[in-house]
């Protein structure tokens, strides 16, 4: 069975010779040291560098087409913290986006088809670069589900979390059209996989939540942003997509609106913030099946500092908690150069040697 083959039927419930494993992220030095690659050789050609290595860790799927920044670039000057000081400015700045995004769904639509055509064509060279060893979901990039997000990104926290807390309908505004924006790009992502008839497979999620929960409180996102998700999402939840939302932080307020608009799984959970995978297993997406993991062997708190024993009774507390279909064995963060190398090779070999078997009983 060929790592996307093993992918597929593994995220549709069917049986498999092992359970599949997420391609994580890992540092540019670990790469090089793995393959035995100069660091000019790792540079200039990184992406099939990050491919062949998981292709040797035995990695199954890839979700997200993120490799190491050769260098930190800051993207805040100081003219940025002025302009955004205030939540007058804004709120102004807000109106204004909101306008163009509203002026851009018309264009969007006009140019449909080759929006689609972009997609297929996107689809089919990165997983002919992958080969078949590994599946090329529909991932988390311009070219796959689009959701609108919480735009702290632009403002700062500080700008974007007053402007909501004192002008909370400028900002439902922005985000309804930055939901539009995604539903009209989400239908085109249904059509390419019918065309391409590609697994309905995609990865999305935007980061709102910290440590100690989520970023807004639960009845302001009831109000502001779930009915905006929901929408940009149909398209693709009524083609039967299975929908994986990234997830880390403290997740709980989070989990059960998600689910209702028709989120089918989920990609991480950092437990040591204290949203735990034996208390989502007990949960059922919206038609009834279970949940779909990716994930989530943590990386704090094992296998960084782990040894090789506690290593693999990681990968066993996972298999334990999470006893039904849908399981894909991953860790919920990026592998950084602290992790040794020689742990990160036991957890892969860990993955390959304890998932064997699968999971055939959707109703285990």
């Amino acid at each position: 069975m060929t790592g996307r083959e093993r992918a597929i039927k593994a995220m549709n419930f069917e049986p498999t010779d092992r359970l599949p494993i997420m391609a994580n992220g890992v540092s540019a030095g670990f790469v090089q040291r793995l393959l035995g690659v100069s660091e000019d050789k790792y540079w200039a050609d990184q992406q099939e560098c990050h491919f062949e290595t998981m292709r040797r860790l035995g990695q199954d799927f890839h979700i997200q087409f993120w490799f190491p920044p050769r260098e930190n670039k800051r993207n805040w000057s100081r003219s940025d913290v002025q302009d955004w000081s205030d939540e007058e400015a804004v709120a102004a700045d807000l109106e204004n986006r909101t306008a163009e995004m509203r002026a851009e769904v018309n264009t969007r639509k006009q140019g449909r088809e080759t929006c689609i055509r972009e997609i297929m064509d996107y689809q089919t060279s990165v997983q002919e670069k992958l080969g078949d060893e590994i599946l090329w979901v529909f991932g988390m990039d311009s070219h796959g589900p689009a959701i609108p997000g919480l735009p702290y990104g632009r403002y700062g926290y500080e700008g974007f979390f007053l402007t909501l807390a004192t002008y909370p309908d400028v900002v439902a505004r922005h985000i309804e059209a930055a939901g539009e924006l995604a539903r009209v790009h989400n239908e085109c992502v249904a059509e390419a996989a019918k065309r391409l008839e590609w697994p309905k497979i995609g990865y999305t999620g935007h980061d709102m939540t910290t440590q100690r929960g989520n970023m807004v409180h639960p009845k302001t996102m009831d109000r502001v942003y779930f009915p905006y998700l929901d929408r940009a999402l149909e398209p693709l939840v009524r083609d039967g997509f299975k929908i994986i939302w990234h997830s880390d932080g403290h997740m709980d307020d989070m989990i059960g609106p998600l689910i209702d608009i028709g989120v089918a799984g989920f990609q991480g959970f950092q437990e040591e913030c204290g949203t735990r995978i034996s208390e989502v297993a007990r949960l059922r997406n919206r038609n009834g099946d279970p949940l779909i993991l990716w994930g989530s062997c943590s990386v704090t708190r094992v296998i960084r500092d782990g040894t090789f024993c506690e290593i693999q009774c990681e990968v066993q507390r996972v298999l334990d908690e999470w006893p039904h279909p849908g399981l894909c064995l991953a860790t919920p963060t990026y592998l950084s150069e602290d992790v040794p190398d020689r742990n990160i090779l036991e957890f892969y070999r860990w993955c390959r040697e304890m998932g064997r078997g699968g999971r055939c009983d959707a109703d285990g």
